[in-house]
């Protein structure tokens, strides 16, 4: 939970700015409130959503895998609006980004490095009949996107399979723990493969495997914080405010306590 707190921290380097937030969640609003207390996030245009409330069938429920990316198409599908951006909670903005020019949406992609990406292009080739257009992955747990793109993509799904789409995904492989489907690589590469108006740019990372590695990082020239392992991943409260500080207050003390 308090990896989404620092998300939210840089959501200002986000352009066009947002002007709607939705943060879906096992936690009610007024517990994430509570936990983020001293991170200063301004609420008036935030949006909290339990998990329970999507309109999800109850196979989608089960696997938290693939619930999460349930949820995030799901909202794609019904929330009213033409521009969106998906952004995972581990996702830190460390620079401005900008998302859109004019409606021609802007993807953050990455090298392909991971087995995994092989299995999500498989998956996604069988769904839709198209695989990767550029040597490069769409996982990088942040994505502008049209709607009027994801209504295209949805109709071919559900044309192809004569049902909605969240059915169409169910059936088409078991939901276990085969991980395969990911809602970013089907997205990306449908719009890669309809049309070019799209730009792409390229994520980098430094390795991070302890706080020395994370305050000895160049961060000059890194558009954003990945929280991938420990011990940035599942952080506690006092680590995350550290975190935040770090890149908005660098010169200021460095409270060694909080990183034990």
């Amino acid at each position: 939970m308090y990896e989404a707190a620092c998300a939210l921290s840089f959501d200002h380097n986000l352009y066009p700015k947002v002007d709607r937030t939705i943060v879906a969640s096992v936690y009610t609003g007024d517990q994430l409130k509570t936990y983020w207390e001293r991170f200063n996030i301004d609420y008036t245009k935030i949006t909290f959503l339990h998990d329970g409330e999507i309109n999800l069938p109850a196979q989608w429920m089960h696997n938290h895998w693939y619930l999460q990316q349930g949820i995030k198409l799901e909202l794609l599908n019904s929330v009213d609006s033409d521009q969106f951006v998906i952004q995972d909670c581990d996702l830190v903005c460390l620079k401005p980004f900008v998302m859109f020019n004019d409606t021609k949406p802007c993807f953050r992609v990455e090298e392909l490095w991971n087995p995994y990406q092989t299995v999500y292009a498989d998956a996604i080739a069988e769904l839709i009949g198209w695989t990767r257009l550029n040597e490069c992955s769409f996982v990088t747990e942040i994505m502008p996107y049209n709607k009027n793109d994801w209504l295209s993509c949805k109709s071919a799904i559900e044309s192809k399979y004569k049902t909605d789409w969240k059915t169409a995904i169910l059936n088409l492989r078991p939901f276990d723990e085969t991980k395969w489907f990911s809602e970013y690589e089907l997205l990306g590469i449908y719009k890669t493969n309809i049309d070019t108006d799209w730009n792409i740019e390229w994520d980098q990372h430094p390795v991070i495997n302890s706080w020395q590695d994370f305050e000895q990082a160049n961060w000059a020239s890194v558009p954003t914080l990945k929280f991938k392992a420990k011990p940035l991943k599942f952080m506690r409260e006092q680590q995350a405010q550290y975190i935040v500080d770090f890149f908005k207050n660098p010169r200021s003390s460095m409270d060694r306590t909080v990183l034990s």
